[in-house]
């Protein structure tokens, strides 16, 4: 069975599943997050999933960890730092709303160009109801993890909020042409903080990745202002001042 866990430190989690688990995991988030530039405005966020896709499959082909056999069959896993994490939770949002409706990729005229074998895309297509229902499961598997995290009353304020998008407390976040460089920055900040502070900083950290704030407008600003001088795609540029540990005590 397909799991997600704090890890001790509360670095991040460890997601965990059998080979079968993890491979439809990843087949499900390939399929709903689309094919390069499927969705424009969200191509910076489309390759910052496929970061946990390198890893869910690197896992299953037994790369990362290796468990105990659950009902006959060898249970893998690999750890993702909770920013990360909680940003993969907000994002999926968008790309599920996107492949539901009629701008997904797969009904765009044309879309059988998309690959080698035009049969595909119609094979696509037919499960991509069973993809989406995959991906809201492991973001319900995501929100469940950071509710057994962090404070009750935080969790409920920021849960709440998620839900109510005429809410003035917190405003949702959306992630088209999403600058993924502040993911980093609150992934290097988050892990400076000892583990026994890591439960309240981990609350306020998902507020400042769901949640609108004027600290990510002024990145945003500086960040694509560079880009356009140096004319290159904004989710390009590196942040040379964010240094990540060299090992994590997860």
């Amino acid at each position: 069975m397909l799991s997600v866990k704090t890890t001790e430190n509360l670095a991040g989690v460890t997601v965990s599943g059998t080979y079968w688990d993890l491979n439809a995991l990843y087949d499900a988030l390939t399929n709903v997050i689309g094919e390069e530039e499927s969705y424009p405005e969200f191509e910076a966020c489309r390759i910052r999933v496929l970061g946990l896709c390198y890893d869910i499959r690197h896992a299953y082909q037994g790369d990362r960890n290796r468990g105990k056999i659950e009902y006959g069959d060898e249970v893998f896993s690999f750890e993702y730092l909770w920013p990360e994490m909680v940003f993969i939770y907000g994002v999926l949002d968008e790309f599920v709303r996107l492949s539901s409706g009629s701008l997904c990729y797969l009904r765009q005229e044309g879309a059988e160009r998309l690959f080698y074998n035009p049969e595909t895309k119609d094979e696509l297509l037919d499960r991509l109801p069973d993809d989406i229902a995959f991906v809201c499961y492991f973001r319900n598997l995501i929100i469940n993890a950071l509710q057994r995290t962090i404070d009750e009353k935080r969790f409920k304020k920021i849960h709440r909020a998620l839900e109510d998008r005429y809410s003035y407390t917190l405003m949702k976040r959306y992630y088209n042409n999403f600058c993924t460089q502040w993911v980093d920055i609150q992934n290097v900040k988050y892990l400076k903080r000892a583990p026994e502070k890591r439960k309240t900083y981990l609350a306020t950290i998902s507020e400042k990745i769901l949640f609108d704030n004027s600290d990510y407008d002024a990145l945003e600003d500086g960040v694509y202002e560079f880009a356009r001088v140096c004319g290159v795609p904004y989710y390009e540029i590196e942040l040379t001042d964010i240094q990540y540990p060299d090992e994590i005590e997860w």
